[in-house]
């Protein structure tokens, strides 16, 4: 088919705006929306660049408070034990007795409570990290299982990574997250109003983390004393380096001689009858000087007054 020139020159016509169009669509097009999406990604990320360089330019500053506050919170979690047990309770208990004479009759422990995590982590998070921690040991012990079925030695390809482990074991050790826990102790007491008030006084006075949390009591009318329950709370702390020590609980006197509480009689003193025998036989024999003495003394007095008759009756 033989065209014209002037049906060449249109063809010719479509074609280059055919070829601009499917250039500016398949290629313009697409690169401006990525240029686009670039240019929208970098927005968030010039911000964090100039506040890094905000922070770069600070860094003193920041470095010396971040190490400032961080002595204020291990001062602060270092006032906290490590764990509450029954034993601190009952020391408490044995202690007010002792110096305030008031009686504690009976002292409960209440279960151990979440209170807060000092990195604002709930309790089902740290159970989730508990039962992770779980579950890899788990699948440690099974790999050994496997090891010893099939006769291989994973723990050799494991020895390669050694070190990059030990810094991440180390790295997680040190930042244990301090998480708080309270424990309630229920006390049962039986005194005066006085005595009350100078328990409250006491606990106040305390040197562990525990506060009052409740004081319910009432008149005893045969007692003319005060009946009633004292709930203490009492706080611990977890992931500091405290450890837990044991309250000094004194002196405490246990076992006995004599397990059946029978009467016993004191045994004779052998020296005190010796000495005692030694006193009765010397007083008898002085006696008998003194009966021969007078005896004596009788018949002269006799042997006398015989011839003083004998010249009356002449």
């Amino acid at each position: 088919m033989n065209l014209s020139m002037r049906d060449k020159k249109i063809l010719l016509m479509f074609i280059g705006i055919l070829v601009f169009f499917l250039g500016w669509f398949f290629g313009y097009r697409p690169q401006m929306e990525i240029a686009s999406q670039i240019e929208e990604s970098n927005g968030p990320l010039e911000e964090r660049l100039q506040e890094l360089l905000d922070l770069a330019a600070n860094k003193d500053f920041y470095v010396s408070e971040t190490a400032s506050i961080q002595e204020k919170i291990n001062e602060y979690t270092t006032k906290f034990p490590s764990d509450v047990r029954p034993e601190d309770g009952i020391v408490l208990a044995r202690n007010m007795e002792n110096e305030l004479g008031f009686q504690i009759t009976s002292v409960g422990l209440g279960e151990k409570e979440f209170i807060a995590s000092i990195d604002g982590s709930s309790e089902e998070d740290l159970a989730q990290e508990i039962d992770q921690t779980m579950s890899e040991q788990a699948n440690e012990q099974t790999q050994e299982q496997l090891d010893n079925i099939e006769g291989t030695d994973s723990q050799a390809e494991e020895n390669l990574q050694n070190a990059s482990d030990a810094a991440a074991a180390d790295q997680s050790s040190d930042s244990q997250v301090p998480v708080l826990y309270r424990t309630q102790v229920t006390l049962q007491f039986n005194g005066t109003y006085a005595g009350l008030k100078e328990a409250v006084t006491y606990l106040a006075q305390q040197n562990g983390r525990m506060t009052l949390d409740n004081v319910n009591a009432s008149y005893d009318t045969s007692t003319g004393n005060l009946t009633g329950t004292i709930i203490v709370n009492m706080f611990s702390m977890t992931g500091t380096d405290n450890s837990y020590s044991e309250p000094d609980a004194g002196d405490v006197a246990y076992g006995t001689d004599n397990i059946f509480g029978t009467i016993e009689q004191a045994a004779p003193d052998t020296d005190g009858n010796q000495t005692a025998d030694g006193q009765a036989a010397n007083q008898s024999a002085e006696g008998s000087d003194g009966q021969t003495d007078n005896g004596q003394e009788g018949e002269n007095t006799e042997g006398e007054s015989a011839p003083a008759d004998d010249q009356g009756q002449s």
